[in-house]
């Protein structure tokens, strides 16, 4: 368990519903905006394609604008999309009626994932919770675990993805973050990070980080969820070659080189040795019915 230190252990369900309300049409245009956001995508939508089937109930909890319930309808799953944010559901609520799936959609509810009430045990076979979402729980996290693991039915498959550690820091280069590196400590426990922990917390006040996070390493990331009692069938991570950030215009200018550059990430992001290098840490898991007694 992460250690426990003052103002870096809060979950603040109404700022970072605040934060999204106001990030507003934004969540939607980081994964189409640039080359890195549409190769995050589809290195996202891979592991949908993977797991979901015709017919199969899937949650979307933190859902954000829709952009992965809209593959998940097209998939042919009955669709549930919770989030914290009434403006992200909303955003959802337009972009799946102008791509004509609005009707499709089973249903769409305002909700936090440590403490989803109105969802019964075991109604999904499948649960995905992609973003940071399970990151901005900082403390909460493993109550958001066992409430995502709850209504996952026995069998079923848990997908999600967390903050990085060392894929943030890694953005200190194409950032030349020097003022960030130079006052480490205010933004996080740096203590943490150079003794080698495997969760790390972001400080309240930090103006580097828009909420206060929970960062994972990938075997912290892996041994939180064994912990939960979920079995870990594969794991990866978001853009390990190519960060945010980075200028590669030549590359984003030309089609050939975009695709292969796709191409490149789409093979990289399983590789183990990088798995620390991407953005966000991407697991899939299994609910095995040992884990969920």
């Amino acid at each position: 368990m992460p250690r426990k230190n003052g103002s870096q252990m809060i979950y603040d369900p109404a700022s970072v519903r605040q934060y999204f309300d106001e990030f507003s049409e934004r969540e939607w245009d980081r994964l189409s905006d640039s080359t890195q956001g549409r190769i995050k995508y589809r290195i996202h939508r891979q592991f949908l394609e993977k797991v979901v089937r015709p017919e199969m109930h899937v949650l979307d909890a933190g859902c954000g604008p829709g952009r992965f319930a809209i593959d998940l309808i097209k998939l042919g799953a009955n669709v549930t999309l919770v989030d914290l944010s009434s403006v992200q559901l909303e955003l959802a609520r337009s972009h799946l009626s102008k791509a004509n799936l609005l009707q499709e959609a089973t249903a769409i509810q305002q909700g936090d994932i440590t403490r989803l009430d109105t969802i019964d045990d075991s109604t999904f076979d499948v649960t995905i919770c992609y973003g940071s979402t399970i990151s901005y729980t900082c403390q909460e996290f493993p109550r958001a675990l066992e409430e995502l693991m709850r209504v996952t039915r026995p069998d079923g498959h848990i997908i999600a993805s967390v903050t990085s550690l060392f894929g943030t820091l890694r953005l200190v280069g194409p950032l030349d973050a020097r003022d960030f590196i130079r006052s480490a400590d205010c933004h996080l426990d740096w203590k943490a990070v150079l003794s080698g922990e495997q969760i790390v917390y972001t400080k309240s006040g930090s103006p580097e980080f828009h909420q206060p996070m929970v960062l994972f390493t990938s075997v912290g990331f892996l041994s939180v969820l064994e912990d939960a009692g979920l079995t870990v069938i594969e794991m990866a991570s978001s853009n390990p070659i190519v960060p945010s950030f980075t200028a590669i215009s030549s590359i984003a200018e030309s089609v050939g080189a975009s695709a292969e550059l796709e191409r490149l990430e789409l093979t990289a992001c399983k590789a183990p040795g990088l798995l620390d290098a991407g953005e966000h840490l991407i697991a899939v898991a299994k609910k095995t019915s040992v884990g969920s007694e």
